[in-house]
């Protein structure tokens, strides 16, 4: 029974995989295309950042601890890319939308909430 209960994924991690999830869509259908059509460091950098996310997700599916970091660097490169490409390198949005990085940013704060969430309790699930 106990053995059980360590394989099943706690409710915490459940919710960190479920925000990175919804993550690694929005980077797959809007982040990823937009940075390559920008070119620059954005082509680069987004991409490694999405198989970062991509590694962070399995390795949480697999109850290792290293899911979390990386889940939450995504969280934090999240919160800065916005600011860097609209702000900084004075993009536009695709659309032209002035409010679109207000999504990024709550993806952003609920992945880096979740996953301190897992981490304070992960070794209480285990």
């Amino acid at each position: 029974m106990e053995q059980k209960k360590r394989k099943k994924l706690s409710i915490y991690i459940q919710a960190a995989i479920a925000m990175a999830l919804i993550q690694l869509v929005h980077k797959i259908v809007r982040e990823i295309p937009h940075s390559l059509s920008m070119g620059g460091p954005g082509a680069i950098l987004v991409p490694i950042f999405t198989v970062l996310l991509v590694i962070g997700i399995i390795l949480l599916f697999f109850n290792i601890k290293w899911g979390l970091i990386l889940a939450l660097i995504d969280g934090l490169f999240m919160i800065f890319q916005p600011i860097l490409v609209h702000i900084i390198l004075t993009q536009p949005d695709i659309n032209d939308i002035w409010w679109y990085p207000i999504f990024p940013w709550i993806q952003a704060i609920l992945i880096i909430y979740f996953s301190a969430l897992a981490w304070k309790n992960f070794d209480e699930i285990l």
